[in-house]
C-alpha cells in the first residue's frame, strides 16, 4: 500500500502554489520497506498495546476520543515501523522535481474498540471512526403543526396513530487521520450530523453540524478543497447526510522535493423510514 512521506521542514507556500508545483513533478521515486518476521511481529505488539490502551481509557476516562487517541500514540510511538520507514527516507537523494511514495509490507488491520468506535492502522496512518446515535424520541405534537383533526385522532384513536406517529433520532459520524510518523499529528477530520424525523414510511433529514477541517502545525502545510455537505435523497423512505472534501498535503523532504498528495475523505449518515440509521465512508 502507498503512503506519503510526512517529514522535515517544508517551503512557505500556499495551496495554489502546490497545485501549480504539481505540473513540475516529472520523476516518482517508489521506495519499498520491507519488515522481516520478528519486527512485523514487534509492529503487531505494538498495534495490540495501543488498541488495549485505547479500549480501557475509552471504558473508565472521562476524556474525549481525540485525547485519548492522541496521548495513547505519543505514548506508544510505534518504534520498530517509524524507524524502518525513517531509515528508508535517508537514502532519498535531493532532487526538488522528484516525488516520492513509500511502499510496506505490512498489512492494513482495523480493530473494533467498541460498538461505536473502531481504529485502523495502515502503514504510518492511524484511521478513527467514531459513530454516535441518540435514543428514538416521539415528535412533540406542540411544535409539529398538528392540525385540530390530527389531534382528534389522536384522542380517540391511539393505535391507528400510533402506527403512523413520527419520531425522530439524531446521529453523527467522523473520521479522523492521524499519521505517527509527524508527533502524531492529527492530520485531517471529516464530520456530519443530522436528525432523521420518520414515521414507517416515509423519513426526512436536516443536517445538526458539519464540517472538514484539519489541526496546523509549523512545518506542516494542508489545506481543505472541495468541501461539501447536504442532504440526499435517494427515495421517500431514505435520506443520507454527508460531509466530503479533500485534503492538499504538501511536504519536503531534506529540504527539497516537494511531495502532494490529495487525500478524498467522505463520511455518511443514512436513515430509512423506520429509523434504521447506518453510517458509512470513503477514504481515497
Amino acid at each position: 500500500m502507498f503512503v506519503s512521506v510526512f517529514l522535515n521542514k517544508t517551503s512557505n507556500v500556499q495551496a495554489s502554489e502546490l497545485k501549480e508545483n504539481t505540473l513540475r513533478v516529472q520523476n516518482n521515486d517508489d521506495l519499498k520497506v520491507n519488515f522481516n518476521n520478528s519486527e512485523k511481529k514487534k509492529i503487531a505488539n505494538d498495534r495490540e498495546k495501543i488498541i488495549s490502551e485505547i479500549k480501557e481509557k475509552t471504558k473508565t476516562s472521562n476524556e474525549s476520543v481525540n485525547t485519548i487517541i492522541t496521548e495513547t500514540l505519543k505514548k506508544n510511538t510505534q518504534e520498530t515501523l517509524n524507524k524502518g520507514i525513517q531509515e528508508e527516507i535517508q537514502t532519498i537523494n535531493n532532487d526538488v522535481h522528484k516525488s516520492v511514495e513509500l511502499e510496506t509490507n505490512i498489512e492494513s488491520e482495523t480493530f473494533e474498540i467498541n460498538k461505536n468506535l473502531s481504529v485502523t492502522f495502515d502503514d504510518n496512518f492511524v484511521i478513527v471512526d467514531e459513530f454516535k446515535e441518540s435514543e428514538e424520541r416521539e415528535v412533540d405534537e406542540n411544535t409539529d403543526d398538528l392540525n385540530l383533526f390530527t389531534f382528534v385522532d389522536n384522542l380517540f384513536f391511539d393505535k391507528a396513530y400510533a402506527a403512523t406517529s413520527k419520531k425522530i433520532k439524531n446521529a453523527s459520524h467522523s473520521r479522523s487521520i492521524y499519521d505517527t510518523a509527524i508527533k502524531n499529528l492529527k492530520l485531517v477530520t471529516a464530520y456530519i450530523g443530522a436528525e432523521f424525523t420518520y414515521d414507517g414510511k416515509k423519513v426526512t433529514a436536516r443536517r445538526t453540524g458539519n464540517y472538514m477541517k484539519t489541526d496546523h502545525v509549523a512545518g506542516i502545510l494542508i489545506d481543505i478543497v472541495d468541501k461539501k455537505s447536504a442532504v440526499q435523497k435517494p427515495s421517500s423512505s431514505r435520506r443520507i447526510a454527508y460531509q466530503e472534501g479533500s485534503a492538499i498535503l504538501g511536504f519536503t523532504i531534506k529540504g527539497n522535493g516537494l511531495k502532494l498528495q490529495e487525500k478524498y475523505l467522505r463520511v455518511n449518515v443514512e436513515s430509512n423510514a423506520k429509523g434504521t440509521i447506518t453510517k458509512s465512508s470513503i477514504l481515497r
